[in-house]
Parts: structure tokens; sequence; C-alpha cells
């Protein structure tokens, strides 16, 4: 049997939107907080004309700030769950939430790569979820630690992707509304 840890599909899996906030989305490098906007803006679309459910976090939203405008516009009325711990695991009702969403996989994207993220796939891999990581669409300060954070995710056995790859994948095939609705953001 081929090791499917790689393939992902629609029923079970959640977005998750880590931590996008004014401050610490406003420290990257403008071709990073570039691309970091765009690819998760189109995993955000994805996952609405899909059903697949999202989970927003902000850490220490008083001092951090809320989630980025552009982002609050395309999530909507979406409220989220705010934490001081560094693993989304942490924060107050988080896994309950996957729980109540029978979630198997969980799409993460956000900032930062080495801390948040890393740290949330590394405690959601233990609690035996499927972890997808789309490196463009997730960022950290220093293209080192973005590095090492994926690096260590993988090693640990999240799949680390792309986000072209997982809407495909998502999608499955071309002659679907579904398909035709995300196709101009892919190009």
């Amino acid at each position: 049997m081929h090791n499917q840890k790689h393939r992902i599909v629609r029923p079970g899996t959640v977005l998750a939107v880590v931590d996008i906030q004014e401050s610490l989305f406003g420290v990257l490098k403008k071709e990073v907080s570039g691309k970091l906007l765009r690819n998760v803006t189109i995993l955000i679309k994805l996952a609405r004309k899909l059903d697949i459910p999202i989970l927003l976090t902000e850490q220490y939203p008083k001092g951090l700030k809320q989630t980025i405008l552009p982002l609050k516009e395309v999530l909507g009325d979406l409220t989220p769950i705010e934490k001081t711990t560094f693993s989304c695991c942490d924060a107050p009702g988080f896994e309950k939430r996957l729980d109540e969403l029978k979630a198997g996989s969980v799409i993460l994207t956000g900032i930062e790569t080495h801390v948040c993220i890393l740290q949330t796939a590394l405690d959601l891999l233990k609690l035996q979820y499927r972890v997808f990581v789309p490196c463009d669409a997730v960022a950290s300060r220093w293209k080192l630690n973005w590095e090492t954070g994926l690096r260590i995710m993988s090693e640990s056995g999240a799949a680390v992707t792309s986000t072209e790859v997982l809407v495909f994948q998502l999608l499955q095939r071309a002659d679907t509304e579904e398909f035709k609705h995300m196709a101009p953001a892919l190009r």
C-alpha cells in the first residue's frame, strides 16, 4: 500500500488561519507578505466554495492587533480564537472545535512558520491529525527560520506542500463549477 500522507480529501479537512495580524504581518518582507496574502486568500476562497470549515486564531490581539483587513473581508464574520500560547492546540476551544468538526486533516496557514505553525503542527501530529502545510501560505520574518520550521514539520510527518497542490487535490477535476470559480485565482 502506498503512503497517502500527502493526499488530502475534502471530508474531515479544516483550514486553520493562524495569527495573520497587523503587527506580525507588517514586519514581513514585502515579497513574503504579498505571497502569503495571495495564497491564504486563495485557500480561504477555496474553503468557502467547498464548505471546508475555517478556524481563525489571533495571538494576543491586544498587543499584536487583529487579523489584517484584507483577510477579515474574505473571512467575513468568523470569530477568532484568541490565544497567548504558541500552539493553537493549547488555546481554549481550538481542539474542541476540531472535534466538533470531526476533523481528520488540518491545513495550517499563517505566521510564524517556526513558532506557532511549527508547535501547532507538532501537537496536531501527536494527536493523530494529518497536517498539511502549504510552504507558500506560511511565513517567518527570516528565511532561515521559515526553512527550519518547514524541515522540522516535514521530518515529523507533516505534508509540506504548496497552495496550488492543495487546491488541485481538493478540486479533483476540471469539469466542475468549483474549478471554474477557482481558476481565475490560480492564473
